[in-house]
Formats: structure tokens, C-alpha cells, sequence
């Protein structure tokens, strides 16, 4: 029971959430005339297909008003608990929408601060920059090849992230491996990945860095993920893990 008003809790708080975000889109919806998009609104038809950013706002609108529907839907079951719960995936939804909204790229859909977050400028590890000598499919340069991995599977599924950015963990300032937003929620995620097992030193600052990440709420699954050399060594295992714990 106490399970099941914690979910409810949660449901009524991305609901909000979801709310305050649909009032900062537009109005109407996509369609799509041949090769042409255009924005319908009140019976009025405006083309739109040279417009970008009104095409993602609409592209956005849609999916997360399919996710307002399920929400309600769960809210209305932990309530009354008769039927089932829908729990689609974000990447779910998209796929079944109409066809207007079928071939455009992913971060049309993303939530609307992950495009700004992207592009602002954070402060980066100062530390030993000499050692950054692996650099991503998209030039971003690690410590390590198992980061390398990491960031090329982040990159190739289209997962916004920040390497070594600081980090404000109750009042020290951190630099975590991964800081991710979730481009469907808009949620921060920190990612650390532990590979020097072999060395004492290591792995004690391991255990002090998971303390303090548990100390300020820090829950694993939830807005925090721990690697390890295993994790990373089959592709497939390592995007199936970032698909199961990040675009959830």
C-alpha cells in the first residue's frame, strides 16, 4: 500500500509537471500534406515546413499529451486498482503516432529545456587535462576507453550528456563522469563508472563517492548509475542497460 501511494504521488507530480509544460506550447496540431508540414489550428492551416521550432513544439505537444493520458489513466487505477496500468516508453509512443509525426528526428520530441541545456556552457574538470587523451564519435574527449564507450553509445542513442561537469553535491563541488538529462523528462541523471578496482586507493574513494551521493538522496536506478568494467565490455549489454535505465 505504502508502495502504491508513493507511485501516486509521482504520477500526480509528472502530471503537473506535464501541465505547466503544455502551457508553453502551441496550440493545434501537425499535419502532413505530401511533403509538406503544416500546423493546424481551429480549422486554419498554416505551413510550417521551413519552421523548425514549430514543428518540434508540435512534435513534443503530442507525445507527452499521449503521456498526460496514461498518467491520468494510473492515477485513476492506484485510486480504484481494477484494471491495468500503462507504461509505455516514451520511444513507444512516438512510434504510434499519426503519420505526420513519423520520420522526424528524436529531439523533436525531447522535453523543452534539453535543447538549451545542450548548448549552454558548463564548467568542465580542471583536473589533469593531459589525461583526456580518448575522444568520443562526437570529439568529446574522456579519461578512459570505457568511457569512450559510454559516450558513443549516449551519442548514438541520442542521450544528451555532459562529461566531467561540475557538479553541486550538497555544498562540494563535484565532477561526476556523466551527467545526463533524460530528453523525455527532463530529469537529471549522474552516471559514475568505477574501473580501477584493482587499486586500494580507488576503490575507498569509490566507496566515500557513494556514500555521499546516498547521504544527499541519491538513489540507485532512480537520478543515479553505477558502472563497472563488465557493464561495458559487450555493446549490446551496455545499450540495453542505458535504454532500461535512462529512457524509461
Amino acid at each position: 500500500m505504502k508502495e502504491m501511494k508513493i507511485n501516486l504521488q509521482n504520477y500526480e507530480k509528472e502530471l503537473k509537471a506535464i501541465d505547466k509544460e503544455l502551457s508553453t506550447l502551441p496550440s493545434g496540431s501537425l499535419v502532413k500534406r505530401g511533403i509538406y508540414y503544416t500546423h493546424v489550428d481551429k480549422g486554419k492551416e498554416i505551413g510550417i515546413t521551413d519552421n523548425t521550432d514549430n514543428i518540434r513544439s508540435l512534435c513534443r505537444k503530442k507525445s507527452i499529451l499521449i503521456q498526460k493520458k496514461q498518467l491520468k489513466n494510473n492515477i485513476s487505477i492506484l485510486a480504484h486498482p481494477i484494471s491495468k496500468l500503462i507504461e509505455d516508453t516514451p520511444e513507444e509512443i512516438i512510434s504510434s503516432l499519426p503519420r505526420a509525426y513519423q520520420g522526424l528526428p528524436k529531439d523533436y520530441f525531447y522535453h523543452s529545456e534539453v535543447k538549451d541545456w545542450l548548448e549552454a556552457p558548463y564548467k568542465k574538470n580542471p583536473y589533469r587535462k593531459e589525461n583526456l587523451i580518448f575522444t568520443s564519435n562526437n570529439g568529446v574527449p574522456v579519461r578512459s576507453k570505457s568511457e569512450v564507450l559510454i559516450a558513443n553509445q549516449l551519442e548514438h542513442l541520442g542521450i544528451p550528456y555532459r562529461y566531467e561537469a561540475a557538479f553541486i553535491l550538497g555544498n562540494k563541488e563535484i565532477y561526476p563522469d556523466f551527467t545526463i538529462k533524460n530528453p523525455y523528462n527532463g530529469k537529471i541523471i549522474i552516471w559514475e563508472h568505477f574501473g580501477a578496482l584493482h587499486e586500494e586507493n580507488y576503490v575507498e574513494n569509490m566507496y566515500t563517492k557513494m556514500k555521499a551521493y546516498r547521504d544527499h538522496n541519491y538513489r540507485l536506478f532512480e537520478n543515479i548509475i553505477y558502472t563497472f568494467e563488465p557493464d561495458v565490455e559487450k555493446t549490446q549489454h551496455l545499450r540495453d542497460l542505458i535504454k532500461r535505465l535512462i529512457l524509461k
